[in-house]
């Protein structure tokens, strides 16, 4: 490509895969950052098998391990009592892990191994303001600390999350505003125990609720969730989920505190590949939508081995990002049918809850299992 390489927006998830991903191809690459240091952010997060082979091939296996904590299976749960509707099993065909972690112990170890080869570029405080298309390359306007410059680049990638200062300056539509909101809060466990009961879920009308352990099982990461219009604030969740299963009700009185995470989501039509194919999008920035299948950490990292593959495999940018787009596309539509699907049977209201739970107990958690199975069994590019 003419220009001066490729420079990744966003040293989040997406990001960092992205820079490893080429670099293990020997494609140097430069990611700016707009924030000056990377702090602890986000809560839990959960990888299935299909994200997990990626980063294993990038040789985080052992830090991840250090970090996280395996589960076989997803428990569905009634919201009432508790009651035990299904139970999912979430391991790979080929015996990949399900791993539950913290959102900010896989960005370190992503970031530990760019910081190892000398083929990723990290530049912190580098606030993107600005892109144009010039003849042979596309101009981008950051700021940093000795003020703006101009900075070369053949291809440039929008890995910056939902509110994408790419996508903004590309003119594409914001995201839609929330019609839902996540309440996260984490629990410390002070007995260290390795599992608090694996991944739960609270399954009720117009909401749910999910736990599991991080941190190696020394906290739980709670997560509630609910109409946006139902949930003004945190101090109320107690009383909005007073009728729910006691054990639930006592972890929402044990948590510190909540943070509040509108579950915003970009247009499912919103185009990938921009500028003369000079740009392209990724993660979130290219299709951020509900976490009701607890797959944006893992389509992130999928992009980012799918675009890394195209681009060492078909110089010509057009080809590449064409290969890209046709082979990420269909996933994420069918995905997106998946959430949608989650959102409306997860919080049916009673009677129509009770027919949900029949129909679900009369499964064999391998039926279950099967339904996901083109999810967890996805395999990277070689």
């Amino acid at each position: 490509m003419a220009g001066d390489g490729i420079v990744i927006v966003g040293a989040g998830i997406a990001g960092l895969t992205l820079a490893l991903e080429l670099g293990r191809r020997g494609i140097a690459s430069t990611i700016l950052e707009r924030a000056s240091r990377l702090e602890e952010v986000g809560a839990g997060l959960q990888l299935s098998a299909n994200a997990l082979r990626v980063l294993w091939r990038l040789g985080l296996r052992d830090a991840l391990d250090e970090v996280g904590t395996a589960a076989a299976s997803v428990t569905l749960r009634d919201a009432r009592g508790g009651r035990r509707i299904a139970r999912v099993p979430v391991t790979g065909d080929d015996g990949t892990p399900y791993l539950a972690l913290h959102r900010a112990d896989l960005q370190a170890a992503l970031l530990a191994a760019a910081m190892r080869t000398d083929l990723v570029t990290l530049r912190l405080g580098a606030a993107v303001s600005a892109l144009s298309l010039e003849p042979d390359h596309v101009r981008l306007q950051v700021n940093e600390a000795g003020g703006d410059r101009d900075i070369r680049a053949a291809l440039v990638v929008g890995a910056d999350g939902v509110r994408s200062t790419i996508a903004h300056a590309l003119r594409l539509k914001g995201p839609d505003p929330a019609v839902n909101v996540a309440w996260r809060a984490t629990i410390d466990t002070n007995d260290g125990a390795a599992d608090r009961g694996g991944v739960e879920a609270w399954l009720g009308p117009r909401r749910h609720a999910v736990a599991y352990p991080i941190s190696r099982g020394r906290r739980t990461n709670l997560v509630l969730i609910e109409p946006v219009a139902d949930g003004e604030d945190a101090a109320g969740l107690a009383q909005r989920f007073a009728d729910w299963d006691p054990r639930l009700r006592a972890m929402i009185a044990e948590a510190g505190g909540f943070t509040a995470w509108p579950l915003q989501a970009v247009a499912s039509d919103r185009p990938w590949r921009h500028l003369d194919d000079r740009v392209a999008l990724i993660g979130d920035a290219a299709h951020a939508m509900p976490p009701y299948a607890a797959q944006g950490a893992g389509m992130a990292i999928e992009d980012a081995a799918v675009l890394a593959a195209a681009l060492a495999a078909a110089p010509d940018r057009h080809v590449s990002l064409a290969r890209y787009e046709s082979e990420r596309r269909e996933r994420i539509d069918r995905l997106r049918r998946r959430v949608a699907f989650h959102r409306f049977v997860y919080h049916l209201p009673r009677p129509l809850s009770l027919g949900r739970n029949a129909l679900l107990a009369l499964r064999d958690p391998e039926s279950l299992r099967r339904d996901l199975a083109w999810l967890y069994d996805w395999r990277p590019p070689e």
